[in-house]
């Protein structure tokens, strides 16, 4: 059953190079390198998780230990695509990565390749319209009233932020994305525990690896239970440890740790405060928030005991944080859940039905750090046209 399996992650990951190149093609081209998709796509490629494992073996421990990532895409095995899960278990088949100098890192070394080309970067900068003239995406309304103007619009908020929000309802609704959105859904939504410790990652002995932490490996029962009463066992427990890492962070802060915890949390579940003000939702809210800390300060302990006592500092952001940072409407952090009716949905690729208007990001391919970088470089390969030709080829050939 593993050697199956090991070979059925290999073709899923050949197959996706025709799946990307038929979505970053425009339609008219991409009817015909469907016909070479559907070659080399095992039929398996886009099922059910659960469904394609459980043909390879009845043993429900196994499936459970091969499936105990399954958070790094927000959905359960027997609800999540074969082909989001293959690309996730093969990703990580040979270890990790994590960027020297934390996450930061990487917009800092991006910024002077965009400046240098005469583009320019800014924070807390929102806007609120996609300026559109003649049925064209002409450019950018600002919160504070300032228009871009622009020859094309690159939108990477996501498509429920883009056809919902940023765009004029009667246009979504013309264009059928307001009918279209109807078939996808926001992914899982989450809450982080941030911890800080001041002590070293090596005194404290905290490991470089991600911990994945389930009550049983009946995952589906286990979300069904909790979703039904938030008292019960956490079903879902990812404890990362940054500062570990991270070869530079010692030296950067030194005598200093910190820690991250996610777990599962409805948008439901915090939906009430959403009119509130971040910082300011009162003290029933800060009450839920420290109840749901302890419970994933425990889920710490029972791994690193040392650790009880030593915990210097900790906040923990719920789907609400996410929504006020992030703008996800649903606080969901992987975009659009990754089913198989998600990856059915041909209309999510970088080039829309809008002149002018492009998609980007995780919405156009898969979640994540990887995933997103994919989903750019789709969108200015689309762009380019012929003239990037020799990026595809270096990106999909090698």
């Amino acid at each position: 059953a593993i050697d199956e399996y090991l070979v059925r992650l290999n073709k899923v990951a050949s197959a996706m190079q025709a799946f990307t190149v038929e979505r970053m093609l425009p339609k008219k081209v991409a009817k015909f390198t469907k016909l070479v998709r559907d070659r080399v796509q095992p039929e398996y490629f886009n099922r059910p998780t659960r469904q394609v494992l459980e043909e390879l073996t009845s043993n429900q421990t196994l499936i459970a230990y091969l499936t105990g990532q399954w958070g790094d895409n927000g959905m359960m095995p027997a609800e999540s695509s074969f082909m989001i899960h293959a690309l996730i278990a093969k990703h990580y088949m040979y270890g990790g990565y994590y960027p020297v100098g934390g996450a930061s890192r990487m917009a800092e070394t991006i910024i002077p390749q965009i400046q240098k080309t005469g583009g320019e970067v800014f924070t807390y900068a929102a806007v609120e319209r996609i300026l559109l003239e003649n049925g064209k995406a002409v450019g950018v309304a600002m919160k504070d009233g300032t228009e871009v103007r622009s020859p094309i619009v690159i939108s990477n908020a996501g498509v429920f932020n883009t056809f919902n929000r940023l765009l004029p309802k009667e246009v979504s609704d013309y264009t059928g994305y307001s009918q279209k959105l109807n078939t996808v859904k926001p992914s899982m939504a989450s809450l982080c525990l941030y911890i800080g410790i001041k002590d070293s990652a090596k005194n404290l002995n905290l490991p470089k690896t991600n911990f994945w932490i389930y009550p049983n490996e009946n995952y589906e029962q286990s979300i069904k239970s909790f979703l039904a009463d938030a008292n019960s066992d956490i079903p879902m427990v990812y404890i990362s440890f940054p500062s570990a890492k991270d070869p530079s962070f010692e030296a950067r802060y030194p005598n200093r740790s910190t820690i991250e915890i996610v777990a599962p949390c409805p948008w439901e579940w915090v939906e009430q405060w959403a009119d509130k003000p971040w910082g300011k939702r009162g003290a029933d809210y800060d009450a839920l928030k420290e109840d749901f800390s302890q419970r994933l300060l425990e889920k710490l302990y029972q791994k690193l005991p040392h650790l009880r006592g030593q915990i210097d500092y900790y906040e923990l952001s719920t789907p609400l944080s996410t929504e006020f940072f992030c703008w996800y409407q649903k606080g969901e952090i992987y975009g659009l859940d990754h089913d198989p009716k998600r990856f059915e949905q041909t209309w999510l690729r970088p080039k829309t039905d809008i002149e002018g208007l492009y998609l980007t990001g995780q919405d156009i391919l898969t979640c994540g750090v990887v995933g997103a970088m994919i989903g750019g470089a789709m969108t200015a390969i689309n762009i380019g046209g012929v003239k990037a030709l020799p990026l595809a080829k270096k990106i999909f050939v090698g």
